[in-house]
């Protein structure tokens, strides 16, 4: 009896750890080669090509997109074949009162809301060519907010007090860093998304580290967004990077984005901080070597502020000059120091950039 009773012990020890490993390194082999964005996609009969947002879902006769961006534009191509199907296209995440220019054959619009669009191409027998491309509805202003939080994983609460909060504040948008589910299972990322349907304004997610257990990087890119990219207003500029790895190319990327003077204001988005502000903790990148580069180019390129998660709490420091805002209170188990569950209202105006901690459990 005590005999079995050790081999169970010893098997279920085997597994748990087997499990462990897999979550954690799935990534590391498996997770960035299954993982791609789709910007493109080609049928028989037609094309398309998407610049500002990801194709979440393709077939044939129906397409869903989502905007990861302020901006958005897509470059429809009918072949010359007898076309007897229409073609269904839903977009989602756009800029609250976008507006809507063609070139080319327009199609149908089926339906509008404040943040989406849904429209058909009917059939054809001839070819054609189309550019849709949506942006925000007026110029860019000097003045303007946008909201950051992060770490919510399985507690949708928060997350949802923010977005309802956001139908009255109207912020430009919202980023949240990271760590959206739990475990980077399929039916956790499409509940979390079903969440984010009930935004009222675009928001824009960053990778986090429990996204990507159990290769969940295929969902996040194939669902959410790439595991890097960027977006403007005016003369500002957001940048999302991937800190849950090694660099893999992205600080020579972001390097030639921030070169020059074309922006007033740099704003960089990542999960995990490059270092830990609290005196024993060390709840960072594991990477110090990518670390200590990427700082070193945030200073250089003078990024106003890099945005980060993953320590659930809230806690203000800085490096040579660059701020660093942790935000980490959407739902997750509460860290030290001990905060309120909030977000970050960034205000951004001539005068300078102002950041605020708002705790959800006091209204917006």
């Amino acid at each position: 009896m005590r005999k079995k009773t050790v081999i169970l012990l010893l098997f279920s020890v085997g597994v748990a750890l087997g499990i462990f490993l897999m979550a954690t390194f799935c990534d590391q082999f498996l997770g960035k080669r299954f993982a791609n964005s789709r910007t493109q996609v080609t049928f028989p009969n037609y094309s398309i090509r998407v610049v500002g947002g990801i194709i979440t879902k393709a077939k044939p006769g129906r397409l869903c997109l989502r905007a990861t961006g302020l901006g958005m534009k897509i470059y429809f191509q009918k072949r010359g074949r007898v076309w007897e199907d229409a073609v269904f296209m839903e977009i989602g995440n756009l800029p609250r009162g976008f507006r809507v220019s063609y070139q080319g054959d327009v199609p149908q619009v089926q339906s509008r809301s404040e943040t989406s669009l849904a429209f058909v191409f009917l059939p054809s027998r001839r070819s054609f060519k189309t550019l849709i491309d949506i942006s925000l509805s007026g110029p860019a202003v000097d003045s303007y907010v946008f909201w950051v939080g992060g770490d919510n994983r399985s507690n949708l609460v928060p997350l949802r007090a923010m977005l309802q909060s956001a139908e009255s504040r109207r912020p430009l948008f919202i980023v949240i860093g990271g760590d959206l589910v739990r475990r980077g299972l399929y039916w956790e990322y499409k509940r979390f998304v079903s969440a984010l349907d009930e935004s009222p304004v675009p928001v824009f997610l960053v990778p986090g580290n429990h996204d990507l257990e159990f290769c969940g990087r295929r969902y996040f890119t194939r669902l959410l967004a790439p595991d890097h990219y960027y977006f403007t207003y005016g003369e500002s500029i957001f940048v999302v990077l991937d800190t849950n790895g090694g660099d893999n190319g992205q600080l020579r990327w972001l390097d030639r984005l921030l070169s020059g003077d074309r922006y007033r204001h740099r704003f960089v988005f990542v999960h995990k901080p490059p270092f830990d502000p609290r005196p024993g903790y060390h709840h960072a990148m594991g990477d110090r070597e990518f670390a200590r580069r990427l700082l070193g180019l945030l200073v250089k390129r003078k990024v106003d502020i890099l945005f980060c998660s993953h320590i659930h709490s809230f806690l203000e420091t800085g490096y040579k000059g660059l701020r660093i805002i942790i935000t980490g209170g959407l739902g997750a188990r509460r860290k030290s120091p001990m905060r309120p569950f909030h977000y970050v209202r960034v205000r951004v105006s001539p005068g300078g950039v102002d950041v605020e901690m708002v705790p959800l459990d006091q209204g917006a």
